[in-house]
Parts: structure tokens; sequence; C-alpha cells
């Protein structure tokens, strides 16, 4: 998970602080599907790759591998954050969850969220005209955006910076863990306990060997929405005291039913980012030589 900046609430109160201090007033930061995701999806998508896509890739890349380029977003956050005006907002579709049909312009300010900067980077990837620098860094938003739009609660928020602001419980636990970041990391390391990411990934990726073409149809908009209605049914829906135009209780706690039942959830979508990865760039990069 990359954070989000403050609410507009926050906003509102404190004025320039916020933006003078902004340290002072964000969580500290994590990442999206935590870097094991990120590789994870990565490692999915290394075998669906073919050798001109890879040729393709070392001309961009160099030595970095796929799973580097995965999750160098979140590793350079602030720098980004300096050089790259609206950087942060990239990795989330901020959509309402009660509200299918806000207008775009309402939670992608100035074309900063996840499914306009895919746009943007995806056809600077595609560019044989463009430097190697510039290809570079849109690889590097690309891999990881695709990762991003499958996880659910980058697609959706009900006031809470995609359930940063709700604390959650589950299991033994005592101490109190923000939703989204339990969606980012603890959800993906249940789904994967006991098993190395390279043998998990090889898991999914045989499971649904299958289905590939079938996965592979569809664009960012569409796997965008795929995840936005696991957020309104599940991932929110199936939280307790969640009801739109409601606040949810200072914490929450997670039945076994919703932690189990999230398992499959996410390994669905880290299997379909993965391959969904690898078809994006078979087509921009291996069909036109790169």
């Amino acid at each position: 998970m990359t954070c989000r900046p403050p609410i507009r609430s926050v906003r509102a109160a404190f004025g320039v602080a916020v933006l003078l201090l902004p340290a002072l007033l964000r969580p500290a930061p994590a990442q999206a599907w935590g870097a094991e995701g990120h590789r994870i999806v990565a490692r999915v998508a290394e075998p669906l790759l073919d050798a001109r896509t890879r040729a393709a890739l070392r001309e961009i890349a160099g030595e970095e591998t796929l799973e580097d380029a995965s999750t160098w977003l979140d590793r350079e956050r602030q720098h980004l954050r300096r050089t790259l005006r609206g950087s942060p907002a990239w990795h989330y579709d901020d959509r309402p969850v009660c509200d299918a049909t806000a207008d775009a312009d309402r939670y992608c300010a100035d074309g900063n969220c996840a499914s306009r900067a895919y746009d943007r980077y995806l056809a600077k990837l595609g560019d044989r005209h463009a430097s190697r620098e510039e290809r570079l860094l849109a690889l590097h938003v690309v891999v990881h955006l695709i990762g991003d739009a499958h996880q659910p609660l980058h697609a959706a928020d009900h006031g809470d910076r995609g359930g940063n602001e709700v604390l959650v419980l589950f299991g033994s636990r005592n101490r109190a863990t923000p939703l989204h970041t339990v969606w980012d990391k603890d959800f993906v390391k249940r789904a994967a306990r006991g098993m190395s990411e390279d043998a998990y990934a090889a898991r999914l990726v045989e499971s649904h060997r299958s289905e590939l073409a079938r996965i592979e149809r569809g664009g960012f908009a569409a796997w965008m929405g795929e995840s936005y209605a696991i957020a309104r049914d599940y991932a929110y829906g199936r939280l307790p005291g969640f009801a739109c135009g409601s606040d949810l209780p200072m914490t929450v706690r997670l039945s076994t039913a919703y932690v189990d039942g999230a398992k499959p959830i996410v390994e669905e979508r880290l299997a379909r980012a993965g391959i969904r990865l690898a078809a994006v760039l078979r087509s921009t990069l291996g069909a036109a030589g790169g």
C-alpha cells in the first residue's frame, strides 16, 4: 500500500500546515500488496513472457529483474514525491464505495490516480522513440500499477483512505491493524503460508493455466472494476458494522469467516495480476519488437 494524502477534513482543519509538515500528519508509509505481493505478481508473469518480450525488457531495464521493477515505485516513493508531482496518488482510484456512478474527476484530480497514470505510462512504455530512461520509468509504473489495480482496497474508498483509517483485529491478535494493511500484507502471507514466493507463484500459474486467454481479456478499467466490486461486496461489504452513510466503530473485529474467505480472493487477484502483467508486456514490447 502507498499511503494516501490526509483526508479532506484534516486538510481543512490544518490548512497550510498539512503542506508544510506532511510527514507529521501521515501514518508511516507502507507498500502496496506489500513487497511480497508485488514480487509474487511478477513471478507469476515471468514464465508467461516470450523471448522477444524478454529481450525488450533487457534493453530497457538491463539486469534489473521484473521482481525488482515491481517494487521500485514503493521503494522510491519519497524521491518521486519530490520529483513527480502527484505521484503518491498514482497507486489507487479512491472511487466512493457507496457511489459507483461518481465522476472520475471527483477521485482523480488532475489525472493523478492509478487509471490515468497507467494510461500515460503504458503509452510511454510502448513508444520506441522515447529515451531508455523514460521507458524504464514507464516500466516501473506499469508493472507496479497492474499489481495495485488488483488489490480491492486500491479501487474503492469510504472516506477512510481505502481502509487505512479502519482499525481491525482478527485471530488471536490484540493489536489493531489498518484494514488496508491487512489486505496488503497479512492476507497475502496467510495465502502463501508455508511456501516460497517462487513455489507459490508457480502454483498460481499452473492452477490457472487453462484460463489464461479468458483472464487476459479486458483492460485496466475492467480490472479496476473487478477490484471495486470485491471492495464493495466483500472487503467493505462484509465488514462487521459497515453501512453506507455510517461511520464504522473505532475498532472492528474480523470474523473467522471474513478472514478465511479473503484467502481465495487474494489468491485469485494475485494470479490475475501476474497473468495480465505478462499479457500487457507481451503486447506492448514483444509484438512490436520492443
